[in-house]
């Protein structure tokens, strides 16, 4: 028996969307990151309008939102090195 491979479509133009990365400061060396969605892995540059699916820009911002939300309350004390994971509490 032969294995059967579907081809993967790329997405339509309309369902593509522009993101831009900004680089962390305390990134030192890398120029690109990686995101990844239902197994498909996206290379992205740093700093640069890069062409994704809708879906990865939506983890994109996802991602975004849950760092602001870490280093706020990494701000305020509560997530500290040293201290107990949320679970744990």
């Amino acid at each position: 028996m032969t294995a059967s491979k579907t081809k993967q479509k790329r997405p339509a133009a309309s369902d593509m969307v522009a993101v831009i990365i900004p680089k962390p400061y305390n990134i030192v060396g890398d120029t690109e990151t990686v995101a990844a969605v239902n197994g498909h892995m996206y290379q992205i540059q740093y700093d640069k309008p890069v062409m994704v699916p809708r879906n990865v820009a939506e983890v994109i911002a996802q991602s975004k939102e849950l760092q602001a939300r870490i280093m706020e309350l990494t701000d305020k004390g509560i997530m500290k090195p040293g201290k107990k994971a949320f679970a744990e509490l």
